[in-house]
């Protein structure tokens, strides 16, 4: 056993060892604190504080120390009476408002007087948190329920906080739901947890699990500099908690409908600077309710939630591909079904349930389980294919967490957190027929090519957090260890075989009427995969950390932590040494090939990460508070960076085991070569069976033996200024500096060998060992060394709901900068594996915007009515230039560069369909080195813009029930927002620099037009 997991193991004892009491998570839950003096400012000692949940009754009581002072850890988010009590004072009753993550100040003056006589303070909470450190913005419960959101996903409601905006979809299992990009990054490196239990997927970043929106009690969202409790990200960490059941039962129905007539017309950018218009069929329903309420009061209490929908649309296909598979249809019969659009259905059921148990004072428990389960069709299909070319996708998604709750004494609390999360998601076809395809894939019929695929995983998880009040510090520490006994899922391509025409159907019928597409020459290619295709693993992750809020003096708050964060067998290097390219690089044994497999890659053991923050309220009223702090942050490697080098360590190896394109290869079990194979008339080929080794020319897939984590450090100053008791301006600085980032290195690039481009580096040692016949096409080697930084300047106003009205305004000024980033957190290419750190290399993200504008209100109108508008704006997003040729002929595994001259490095087509002399020029080939690539991101696209209004209508009945009749409206202007989807090639001169979509291309959820939305709310 390692010295550093005997560490962890003897730590986590002392934490399991310790008095067993929770309240709350660390991470779903916040603080009250504040100081008791008497008229004349003197502080009052041994005061008497009792905290009251007003929904469940719940108290904790405490006694003022020598300065004043009380506080009260680790309490469950809502609304509490704070009773104070003094010798010889009147006793103060105060009603606040306790959000997550928050620390609620609210010191107490107390007036001479009998301690029966009760004055009751009409108070407000501090609009400014004068202890916080970190860079976070709260949702409140209002927000949650009044602003827009065009998906009824909270998550919408993040773009409310600085540094955060919305991105495109990288997995079609999210693409009907927000994705966050957090300073600069491309949402994957989001910790989502949901109360205080991990909801991260391992496979491919970001959060499973989709609450129904009744069940959210509240968002808490740290984009940076959140406290040692939180991990696991070195992106942004979001928590939300769930509604639960109080005294007084409650509960609501909801109706959000959407339909094709509520929405305009949107504008289809042709790729040459004009546009098109279209009206896309659409309808969605959406309805569902809660309710709760005692079955004991003050001891018991249920709460249920759920949410169902059921959407309705289609996708246009292409007017070519339409076209030329009408044409294919007759001969190919039902292999083929064409349709002029692709419907692709979506049903979803969410709900939640939870209970709630207070067994004493000291004593409660809560369990809450939620499941989301949703099925769609052709998420897969692109608009070039027909109905068999589509998918069939399902998923099922569960989170779990079973919460112990006591109070050790009125300075002590423990938490501990019992989680479970599963997800299932299966992407399949209901056939299974060859794919046939034309005109290098303009269009295709048959099974689709990237099914089947699935990805699950199950979790256990345990944590526990420690609080203990001593003096002026607040001492917190815990653990948090999570059990994936299964992870991982199977990823097939080519599961069928591909037959590929190299012309459209049209000019095939017109060029060979008799015999068509039985004509011999006329397919250019075959290709199928086959192997083992599965890739499963078994992971652990330990987290431990220590935290002391040390409060100074009355207007000083240190905030001193340490985390440590352990991965087990998340970079697949149990797999490694099974897996066909390690194995065959030993077996090469070549002085340029040993580096990488000299040793195998482990998981980190010295994640450590300090964080350090201040607060400090200039005024000493609360008014002026200054900020800031430093942090390290340790994210995860994601299971689709070790995917396919796992996949090559089966004993079968999943990989393409049939290729033709040349009319000189054989077609095996036909007697005949591919240009003599005729469709319909000849059998199909023999498939060769799945093999134990790699094939020649394969793709090889390893892991760096160096490979590490990724990780930010994170730096903050801010300002705070409360103008009055509901109007707040902030202003922060914010710096992160990313290191170890996943690029994955093509070390077999093709380079210039004997002034001739271009030669595998591998393939000679390769030659002369005992297996030649393995000569590899590329080995790409997954790195940890991606660098990117972010700088932002955020300006905020706030004004809290008074008179009528609540209002806040965001503006952030940002650099985002990366050496070819991406965006992304894996699967980033340099454009020459020999140079990732080169000038070209580096440049803007693709979601760097140097402006970014929020602005969010709730507006109470006479006579029941409400408006909410939700305002985007962000300046133009960069992209990156490519060509429709390896324009340096690296051999594959490479990102693809616009060579250009040293002397005018504008000039884009320079070299556009001369790749040779591109090379010449680059190489220094017969000629001097003369030219250089086009740095990274170097063009821009369009400004971003986005109004959502929500205009409701109240109807009362009674003291406690209220109908709301909604309308809601998402892109308000019908603006047509391309954002940076512009062409981007040199090979298609008539496309470049224009619109040739529409920004965030798979996701569902941004308007691509005015979208309307009718419904109602009813609660009681």
């Amino acid at each position: 056993m390692s010295k550093y997991l005997k560490v962890a193991i003897y730590l986590s004892l002392l934490v399991l060892l310790a008095p067993r009491a929770v309240l709350a998570q660390a991470t779903a839950s916040g603080t009250v604190l504040g100081t008791v003096s008497d008229p004349s400012q003197a502080v009052v000692n041994g005061a008497h504080v009792t905290i009251t949940s007003v929904a469940t009754g719940t108290a904790r009581t405490t006694i003022t120390n020598a300065e004043g002072s009380y506080r009260f850890d680790l309490l469950p988010a809502g609304t509490y009476k704070l009773t104070i009590e003094g010798s010889g004072f009147s006793t103060v009753i105060q009603t606040l408002q306790l959000l997550v993550g928050q620390t609620a100040t609210a010191n107490v003056t107390l007036k001479p007087g009998a301690a029966t006589q009760t004055v009751e303070v009409e108070a407000v909470n501090p609009i400014v948190d004068v202890m916080k450190t970190s860079v976070s913005t709260e949702i409140t419960p209002t927000e949650v329920q009044d602003l827009p959101m065009v998906g009824q996903d909270v998550a919408n409601l993040a773009y409310l906080a600085p540094g955060v905006k919305q991105t495109d979809s990288y997995d079609p299992t999210k693409n009907r739901y927000a994705i966050l990009s957090v300073n600069g990054d491309g949402g994957r490196n989001v910790n989502v947890t949901v109360n205080g239990v991990d909801n991260k997927d391992n496979t491919v970043g970001g959060p499973v699990m989709q609450l129904p929106l009744e069940a959210v009690e509240e968002y808490h969202i740290s984009t940076q500099r959140f406290s040692a409790e939180n991990g696991r990200s070195e992106g942004a960490a979001i928590n939300i908690i769930t509604k639960r059941g109080t005294n007084q039962y409650h509960g609501s129905a909801i109706g959000l409908f959407r339909d094709t007539s509520l929405n305009t017309d949107q504008k289809n950018p042709d790729g040459t600077g004009g546009t098109t218009n279209s009206h896309p069929d659409y309808t969605r329903q959406q309805f569902g309710g809660s309710i709760g309420g005692p079955i004991k009061k003050d001891k018991v209490f249920l709460f249920f939630a759920i949410n169902r929908e059921r959407e309705h649309q289609s996708l246009q296909e292409d007017t070519h591909a339409y076209t030329q598979l009408v044409a294919a249809q007759p001969f190919f019969g039902d292999l083929c079904k064409p349709a002029a659009t692709i419907p692709r259905p979506f049903y979803e059921t969410r709900y939640n349930g939870r209970a709630d148990w207070i067994f004493n004072s000291k004593e409660s428990a809560y369990l809450s389980y939620s499941s989301q389960a949703n099925n769609s069709d052709n998420d897969q299909s692109d608009g070039t294919g027909d109905l068999n070319n589509g998918n069939f996708t399902v998923n099922h998604l569960q989170i779990a967490n079973l919460t112990v709750n006591s109070v050790l004494n009125d300075t002590t609390v423990n938490v501990a957190t019992f989680g479970f999360q599963y997800w299932n998601n299966l992407i399949a076809s209901k056939i299974s027929s060859p794919l046939v395809t034309f005109n290098a894939l303009a269009e295709s019929f048959g099974t689709n090519t990237n099914v089947p695929q699935q990805s699950y995983q199950r979790k256990w998880q345990f944590k526990d957090d420690f609080s203990k009040v001593v003096g002026k510090h607040t001492f917190k520490g815990g653990f948090d260890y999570i059990w994936n006994p299964v992870e991982g899922g199977f990823f097939e391509f080519s599961s069928t075989l591909e037959i590929d025409y190299a012309s459209d159907p049209t000019d095939i019928i017109a060029a060979h009427p008799a015999d068509t597409f039985s004509h011999p020459g006329i397919v250019s290619g075959m290709t199928i995969a086959n192997g083992d295709p599965t890739f499963i693993v078994a992971t652990k992750q330990l987290g431990l950390y220590f935290q002391d809020d040390w409060k100074t003096t009355r207007r000083l708050t240190l905030s001193l932590g340490l985390r440590w964060d352990k991965d087990f067998n998340m970079i697949g290097g149990s797999k490694i040494k099974d897996s066909r390219t390690y194995l065959d690089l030993k077996t090469v044994n070549s002085p340029i090939t040993d580096p990488y497999v000299s040793s195998i890659a482990h998981d980190d053991n010295l994640d450590f990460s300090p964080r350090v923050g201040f607060s400090y309220d200039l005024s000493g009223h609360g008014n002026h508070v200054l900020r800031g702090g430093y942090g390290m942050y340790y994210g995860n490697v994601f299971q689709n960076i070790p995917l396919f080098m796992e996949q090559m360590s089966n004993a079968t190896v999943f990989q393409t085991v049939l290729s033709l394109s040349s009319p000189s290869d054989p077609v095996p079990g036909t007697g005949k070569t591919l240009g003599q194979w005729q469709y319909g008339i000849d059998p199909m080929p023999t498939i060769p069976p799945p093999a134990t080794e790699l094939a020649n020319r394969s793709v090889g897939r390893l892991m760096d033996p160096h490979y590490r984590n990724p990780v930010t450090q994170e730096f903050n100053v801010g300002y705070t200024w409360a103008l009055n008791q509901n109007t707040a301006f902030e202003t922060e600085y914010t710096h992160v500096l990313g290191v170890h980032g996943n690029k994955t290195i093509n070390v077999d690039q093709k380079i210039p060998m004997n002034g001739a481009c271009c030669t595998r580096p591998f393939d000679a040692p390769y030659a002369a060992s005992s297996i030649p016949e393995r000569v590899p096409a590329s080995v790409r080697v997954d790195s940890a060394i991606g660098r990117e930084h972010y700088d932002g300047i955020n300006f905020s106003f706030r004004e809290r709901m008074a008179a009528r009205f609540q209002f806040q305004a965001n503006y952030t000024l940002a650099w985002a900068n990366g050496y070819g980033s991406g965006g992304g957190s894996f699967r980033n290419y340099p454009k020459l594996s020999t140079a990732p750190f080169a000038s070209w290399e580096w440049g803007p993200s693709p979601n760097d915007e140097r402006s970014h504008i929020t602005v969010a209100s709730v507006v109470d109108l006479p006579k029941g009515f409400e408006i909410a508008p939700i305002l985007q704006y962000g300046s133009p997003r960069p992209y990156d230039l490519t060509n429709s040729a390896n324009t340096l002929n690296t051999g594959g595994g490479t990102a693809i560069g616009v060579v250009v001259p040293k002397s005018d490095p504008k000039n884009y087509f320079a070299y556009a369909g001369n790749e040779t002399e591109a090379q010449n020029c680059f190489y220094g080939l017969g000629e001097p080195a003369s030219c250089t690539i086009v740095p990274y991101d170097p063009k821009r696209g369009d400004p971003f813009f986005q109004l959502d209004t929500r205009l409701a209508k109240s109807f009362k009945f009674g003291e406690r029930a209220n109908l709301q009749i909604i309308a809601e409206a998402f892109n308000l202007t019908n603006r047509a927002n391309y954002g940076n989807n512009f062409g981007h090639s040199i090979g298609s001169s008539t496309t470049f620099g224009h619109p040739v979509g529409f920004i965030s291309p798979s996701s569902t959820i941004i308007p691509r037009s005015t979208w309307g939305e009718l419904g109602f709310r009813f609660n009681f």
